[in-house]
């Protein structure tokens, strides 16, 4: 067996923050205590006062998924190290529901490109289809512990939309047997609507592509889905939301969990006019000053309950000037500084960070149901957390990031990187860098 002993770390939450030492013994916490005598030959690590937090598990990626005519630019390999120099060690991404594919199909295609994920990985199941053999698949595969599925409520030109008549019997079956429904949530109608002014394709300005989705989009759908909740007992977790009215309907609903990500709070519709404007397309849109500042008191108040990167990266020769902004590839990279960036904001907004840990950690595991392996630090959990130094907080870290990608959307916000990862007991980011780390582990729900 080997051990690692973390002394003198500041151990931050989600129910404490206090000086601790923290034993490792081969992949787990084995013991937390303010005094730990470890087993002989063990590896000691002065964290001297640093901050100790529980490794990130980021809900909501698009590791190499097809958008548009052509890919998302991470691949498993890429994304996850960048993820792991974020300090995230889990990530939960999406099969892809090829033509012709059964679920359980397109998911032995994502787990198998997911071997070489260097973070440990779950899989969040798409159905892109609504026809009878594919209800029939759900039961299987949540037995199997894949127990989280997504649909969506528009890309009806894809033919990824589902109806929310169709919805509601898929939310049927996955009551029925104690899953989660996860919906992309913007109204297909609301959006055909507003975009019919601009179906000859001629406006190449990415403000465009905000003007027709707009927020009323995600009201609507939230408020069937929050309908669709209450009748079926499902409970549905609504991916990206992103608008003040969303949030206020969903808040009326008891079996909707929400998730945000750092680009709806930090970021507003005004990047849309910088001359690089349309990187900052994705979807849904990005909205307003009002609506982020909606969505920092809805973290605060608990309306808000994880954090998603929704990875989805492009580099700037992948979104060419000029292009029609229904053309443009829907998506902006964000593993990498999850938590870095959201870090240094609630700490200069004077944040819990316990709340930090909750929003980051604590509640995506329980949603998702992994919170026997993850989510904390405390005895029996595997070994996911990072040292950070707290005053080492950066405006000038892009040149230091382990990304494959030309362009970040924050490099104008602060962050605090880790200096130390470890998953699963096992060092992968050392004095900042990556360590040669071994392969990730599949997970699955209890």
């Amino acid at each position: 067996m080997s051990s690692l002993l973390i002394r003198n770390g500041l151990v931050i939450g989600p129910a404490t923050q206090e000086i601790q030492d923290i034993l490792i013994e081969d992949d787990l916490f084995t013991e937390i205590a303010p005094v730990i005598n470890p087993p002989e030959n063990t590896r000691i690590l002065d964290a001297g006062g640093k901050w100790i937090f529980p490794g990130v598990i980021d809900p909501h990626t698009h590791m190499g998924i097809p958008i548009k005519s052509g890919h998302s630019a991470d691949t498993f390999g890429s994304g996850s190290r960048s993820a792991l120099h974020g300090g995230v060690t889990t990530i939960l991404d999406f099969t892809v529901l090829e033509s012709g594919q059964t679920l359980a199909e397109s998911l032995n295609t994502r787990i198998e490109l997911a071997g070489e994920s260097l973070c440990d990985v779950g899989i969040h199941v798409n159905i892109t289809r609504f026809e009878p053999e594919i209800l029939a698949e759900i039961p299987e595969l949540i037995a199997r512990g894949f127990t989280s599925f997504k649909v969506f409520t528009t890309y009806a030109e894809a033919n990824m939309m589902l109806t929310y008549d169709q919805i509601e019997a898929v939310a049927k079956i996955i009551a029925q047997h104690h899953g989660i429904l996860m919906v992309h949530s913007e109204d297909n109608d609301v959006i055909t609507r507003a975009s019919d002014t601009f179906n000859d394709e001629k406006e190449t300005h990415p403000r465009y592509h905000g003007l027709s989705r707009p927020a009323e989009a995600e009201l609507v759908a939230v408020r069937q889905l929050g309908e669709i909740s209450s009748r079926t007992n499902c409970t549905i977790y609504v991916v990206h939301l992103n608008t003040a009215a969303g949030l206020a309907k969903a808040a009326e609903y008891p079996l909707l969990k929400v998730e945000t990500c750092p680009h709806y709070l930090l970021l507003s519709d005004k990047m849309y006019e910088k001359s690089d404007g349309r990187m900052f397309v994705s979807s849904p849109p990005l909205r307003t000053d009002a609506d982020s500042q909606a969505l920092w008191l809805g973290l605060q108040n608990g309306q808000i309950h994880t954090l998603g990167s929704d990875h989805c990266p492009f580099c700037l020769s992948d979104k060419p000037m000029d292009t029609p902004f229904q053309n443009i590839p829907n998506g902006m990279g964000g593993v990498e500084t999850l938590f870095p960036a959201l870090l240094a904001q609630f700490m200069e907004r004077h944040l819990d960070l316990e709340l930090l840990v909750r929003l980051s950690s604590r509640n995506p595991a329980k949603i998702f149901g992994i919170d026997h392996l993850k989510g904390g630090i405390k005895p029996g959990l595997h070994a996911d957390l990072m040292i950070v130094d707290p005053w080492s907080i950066n405006d000038n870290w892009e040149s230091k990031l382990d990304t494959v990608l030309d362009w970040n959307a924050y490099t104008n916000f602060p962050a605090l990187f880790p200096e130390t990862v470890i998953r699963r007991g096992e060092i992968v980011i050392d004095e900042g860098s990556t360590v040669s780390p071994s392969a990730g582990h599949l997970l699955k729900s209890k």
